[in-house]
Formats: structure tokens, sequence, C-alpha cells
């Protein structure tokens, strides 16, 4: 019996593609239609590119062209918006510095009195984000013998508690609980109330 052997090598000669061509390839016409499509979105742009680069152009040497001045007003609002912690203190507080807390001596205490009288003094002792951090530094100072209270403030829409100790009629109440502080390694501001 005769056997067909032509039929036999035309299929052995059709071999397939592998798969990530056919992958590859879809992906490749994909992107093709899909950037047609962006471009056929585009706005029609009325200036060609020289009048484009020609305006840009003319900005930049008016810019070049400007006083000085301009610039300098311009730094200087930028400083101004640098500086708004002002605003956010209490208008009636005033930090002290720590050598105008010491005790004065003996021969300035008689012609002072009477000019100190009417002003008070607080200490903070901390400022905390955290209410309990806040209360166990109060407790920390009760056990010391210092009275202190937590203040609860809103600085830039953050909820600070602070711990005060306070108020104090003279210098040297102030500095007697400030060194009572710092023996147990506890750093305070002083401020002057008004």
């Amino acid at each position: 019996m005769p056997t067909d052997y032509k039929s036999r090598n035309t299929s052995q000669q059709k071999k397939s593609l592998p798969g990530f061509v056919w992958l590859l390839s879809g992906l490749a016409i994909g992107l093709f239609v899909a950037f047609i499509i962006y471009l056929d979105k585009q706005p029609e742009n009325e200036s060609n590119f020289g009048d484009a680069v020609q305006q840009e152009l003319n900005k930049l040497k008016q810019q070049a062209n400007k006083p000085d001045l301009d610039r300098t007003t311009k730094s200087e609002d930028k400083k101004e918006l640098k500086f708004n912690f002002y605003t956010i203190l209490p208008e009636l507080e005033v930090l002290i510095p720590e050598s105008e807390t010491r005790p004065p001596d003996v021969k300035k205490s008689g012609s002072s009195t009477g000019s100190n009288e009417d002003k008070q003094y607080l200490l903070q002792v901390g400022s905390f984000q955290n209410l309990n951090d806040a209360e166990k530094l109060k407790a920390n100072l009760a056990f010391l013998g210092i009275k202190a209270d937590v203040q609860n403030v809103t600085v830039n829409g953050q909820s600070w508690h602070r711990v005060r100790c306070g108020p104090y009629v003279s210098k040297q109440q102030l500095y007697k609980a400030q060194s009572m502080l710092k023996q147990n390694d506890i750093h305070s501001i002083s401020i002057e109330l008004k």
C-alpha cells in the first residue's frame, strides 16, 4: 500500500509561535491604539513651537529687568511668615532669663520691694501631648512638696498639656522652687505674669 509522504512533511514544518510573542505583539498593538486615542483627545494648539519659545524668552527678560526692590519685598514677606510664634504666645506671659530669677542681694532687696509686689511668677516644668505624662509629672512634683497644675492648650491644631507651678508672688519664692527642681533634675522655665 502506498503512503502519502507529502502531507507528513508539511505538518512537521508548521510550527506555532511561542506564547510570549503573541503576548508582546498584542501589548504593542494595544499601546499603539491607546497612543492614537490620547493624541486624538489632545486640544489643538493655536501657537507653534517657535511662538511658545519666544513668549517664554520675553517672560524671562521681563523678570530680569524688574528692579531688585521687588525681590527684596518678596524675601521680607517670606521672613514675616516665618515668625508667627508671636501670635501664638499669650500676651500676658513673659519669659524671664534665669539670671534674673536669682534672689536679690540684701542691699537691693530693701530698695526694690515696692516695685515687684504686684508681679506674679510661674514655672513651666513640662509640656506634653499625652495627658498621662503630664499627670505623672504633676504627681512627682507633689511628692517633692510643689503644687502644680496642668493647663490644656491648643497650638497649631495640636493639643498640649503644660505642667506649671505657682503662682509665686516674689522672686525669692520662685528661686526657692527653681532650686528644688534643679536638685531633682527637673528643668523649668520662668514666666512673669503681667
